[in-house]
Order: C-alpha cells, then sequence, then structure tokens
C-alpha cells in the first residue's frame, strides 16, 4: 500500500476540496512573493532611482490586491480542515492543518508589524520622485536619514523572500497531513 493514500481515502468532497484550496493557493502565494523579491527586485537594480520605486509602487499594488485573499482562502481551508478532524480520531492531521492555516496566515501580520517601516519609506521616494527634474532623477543622493532607494529596495526584497516562506510552509504542511499521515 502507498504511503500517499490519505488524500482520497475517506474524506467527503468537501474536505478534499478544502485540501486542494489551501495547498494550491498557500503555494501560488508563496511562489509569487518569492518572485518578486528573486526576480523582479535583482532586475531592476540597474535602473534609474524614479523608475525603481515607481516599478516597486506598480508591483507592490499588485501583490497587495492579491496577496490578502489568497493568504485568507488558504488559512480559512486549513482552518476548516483542522476544525473538521477536531471531531475525529484524526487529532494529528488536524493539528497539521491548524499549523498550516497559521503558517500561512502569518503572512499577514508579519507584513503589518514587519514591513510597515521599509514599505512607508519606498511609498515616500515614490511621493518624492515625482518632484525631481531629470538630472536629478540619475543622481539620487541620500535621504534625510541617509537611505537610497536601492538599500530600501534590496531590504524589502529580504523581508518579502521571509514573508513568502510563511505560505510555503503552509503548502508543505498542507501537503504532508494531506498525503503522508493516514487517515
Amino acid at each position: 500500500m502507498s504511503t500517499m493514500t490519505s488524500f482520497s481515502a475517506s474524506l467527503p468532497p468537501s474536505l478534499r476540496l478544502a485540501q486542494a484550496v489551501g495547498i494550491m493557493t498557500s503555494a501560488f502565494l508563496s511562489g509569487g512573493v518569492l518572485a518578486v523579491s528573486y526576480g523582479f527586485v535583482p532586475s531592476m537594480s540597474q535602473a534609474p532611482n524614479t523608475l525603481l520605486v515607481r516599478e516597486w509602487k506598480t508591483t507592490y499594488g499588485r501583490g497587495v490586491a492579491a496577496s490578502p485573499a489568497l493568504a485568507i482562502v488558504s488559512t480559512l481551508s486549513f482552518a476548516w480542515l483542522s476544525y473538521s478532524l477536531s471531531f475525529t480520531l484524526n487529532h494529528h492531521k488536524a493539528e497539521i492543518y491548524a499549523l498550516a492555516a497559521v503558517a500561512t496566515g502569518s503572512i499577514v501580520p508579519f507584513t503589518i508589524i514587519f514591513m510597515k517601516s521599509v514599505n512607508g519609506k519606498l511609498n515616500r521616494k515614490v511621493q518624492d520622485s515625482k518632484h525631481l527634474s531629470r538630472m536629478e532623477e540619475m543622481n539620487e543622493s541620500k535621504d534625510k536619514k541617509g537611505e537610497k532607494s536601492q538599500e530600501l529596495l534590496d531590504w524589502w526584497a529580504i523581508m518579502n523572500f521571509a514573508r513568502g516562506l510563511m505560505p510555503l510552509a503552509g503548502a508543505s504542511l498542507g501537503i504532508y497531513a494531506s498525503f503522508y499521515i493516514d487517515s
């Protein structure tokens, strides 16, 4: 007998759907967040500073539009699985789904608590860039606190990468509970 039998074994279709939705949305969220840190930020490092912060703002806006909904859907899917299975003999599986919900959902408070400052600084850079001449755009001096746009974006990318690992952990825990823990 294969060790990967839990997904299709004896669960009602609604719980199997919740497994698929929780795993897929958390994996998609993680992939999107990590791709921005790994792909977008390094590719923008040669851009003029005003373009750099404006492109960050566009990318950030897309993330703000999609990421919270994906995090909520995934978190609720895992939480519902945990709640539903807690009334059965599958307590261990229920606990793993609860951990998946916490891991995925933690992306929201992490963003609010730890990234608010750098997001605010980058947003101020976007606003400031609207008032620069062409020459000033090319030669950005450090701002009042000594921070350049590229330095802020590099720090943002590191924190965003850490943020992307949270739903990845949720997806991994969801896969583990769905496929490797017997019902």
